[in-house]
């Protein structure tokens, strides 16, 4: 199975660029130091890395009619600013959890950098106490829920799952084995859980 075969929503300019830098490389008398510029990938909230990873889960999200892309992140997260800018490039609506997984001092470390940005790409930001971990949160499942209570699909939906090939089902050649397990793995929207 290669990645040719998910869809792709374009988020991204196309490959991101290697940047030699030349003062790094003179001051280390010797290597030659490069950077690859995922910062500079997107017209989306500075880029960053998880846009490439965005492309597919965004098609996959809205060819499964999902209206909001729902994740989960640590206060300043770059993931969830990607999510947020993704949603607000695509339409659909975007609920943010931000949870306090750095202990950080600063008053205003809630309202500025990249919850302020997601904040005005128009998400849903809730900041919740919360430490860190990869588990399913309950905060996150509560705001899934308050979504479909109100109409809404968001990713992801209970109504919306369904099996999906999953890094367990496919051979070392490529080619997808039959199985009817449910994948169970972290869809997207993580830094963020989400799953199908």
């Amino acid at each position: 199975m290669s990645l040719e075969s998910f869809p792709r929503y374009p988020l991204m300019f196309g490959p991101s660029p290697i940047q030699r830098l030349d003062r790094l490389t003179e001051y280390l008398e010797g290597a030659t130091v490069w950077a690859k510029r995922d910062d500079v990938n997107s017209g989306l909230a500075f880029g960053g890395n998880k846009t490439r990873k965005l492309e597919y889960l965004v098609a996959d999200a809205l060819a499964s009619g999902c209206d909001t892309l729902v994740s989960i992140g640590g206060v300043q997260s770059n993931h969830t600013r990607q999510v947020a800018a993704a949603a607000a490039k695509t339409g659909m609506k975007c609920v943010l959890i931000q949870e306090s997984w750095v202990n950080w001092p600063d008053v205003t470390y809630d309202r500025v950098g990249n919850i302020l940005l997601s904040r005005l790409m128009g998400a849903d930001v809730r900041l919740v106490r919360a430490g860190f971990g990869i588990g399913f949160k309950e905060n996150w499942e509560k705001a899934i829920l308050e979504i479909e209570d109100r109409g809404g699909n968001p990713t992801p939906s209970r109504r919306a799952r369904r099996t999906i090939p999953s890094a367990d089902s496919a051979s070392p050649d490529g080619r997808t084995r039959s199985s009817n397990k449910r994948s169970n793995s972290a869809w997207p929207l993580t830094t963020s859980s989400c799953v199908r």
